[in-house]
């Protein structure tokens, strides 16, 4: 049995989304085919993700200091503490989809909130005096990435998201990466070959992801 993380951010409604729509077509699939798999969801509109501020900065550098953890504050530990169950709920899943839309070449601040929150040192990544390194090496982790950018070409070859996630992922620790690039999230405005062809790669990776 594999745990399966599922996260979202798109704001649009699903019937006004190819992204949303495609991914839950995958979704269906994948657990038809691996009914046993544990699946996690979240929503990055719908779920409230806890910030890296500075009181959770201000309990980091205690830590670093040696001084006792104990000392902290109430709000500062209750926010440790959620930040923590996400990283350990990513530490824990052996395969990630990630199902996004693209923002001013970027992801929206809500997806980059939630990768602060998952990249705290320990849960998913150890400091050393020389680098950081990733605290499950050598598990095959797995990812699939559907992302809907700009349905514009010029626009396109300037968008940045994909390969940041990618980047995360391969310093996390996650080894396997598949991509589908959707041009544009509204179904009145995406091509019907390239949703098609979108969507028939995903019901395959439902297969065999």
């Amino acid at each position: 049995m594999a745990n399966l993380l599922y996260v979202t951010c798109n704001v649009r409604p699903q019937d006004k989304s190819c992204t949303l729509s495609l991914g839950n077509e995958f979704l269906d699939e994948y657990l038809r085919r691996n009914p046993q798999d544990e699946v996690q969801i979240l929503d990055l509109y719908r779920d409230s993700i806890q910030r890296v501020d500075l009181d959770v900065l201000n309990v980091w550098w205690r830590i670093e200091r040696g001084e006792d953890y104990g000392y902290v504050s109430d709000g500062e530990r209750n926010k440790i503490a959620r930040l923590f169950r996400l990283a350990d709920q990513f530490r824990r899943c052996d395969k990630y989809v990630f199902v996004t839309c693209s923002l001013n070449l970027w992801f929206p601040a809500e997806f980059k909130i939630y990768i602060d929150a998952i990249g705290i040192p320990d849960p998913t990544n150890h400091m050393t005096p020389l680098a950081a390194k990733s605290m499950f090496p050598g598990q095959r982790k797995k990812s699939l990435h559907l992302h809907a950018c700009s349905p514009h070409n010029i626009v396109q070859e300037q968008e940045l998201g994909v390969a940041y996630l990618r980047s995360v992922l391969s310093f996390l620790g996650v080894t396997y990466h598949e991509t589908v690039i959707l041009e544009g999230d509204d179904p009145e405005r995406v091509y019907g070959g390239d949703h098609e062809k979108a969507r028939n790669r995903l019901l395959d990776l439902a297969h065999r992801f």
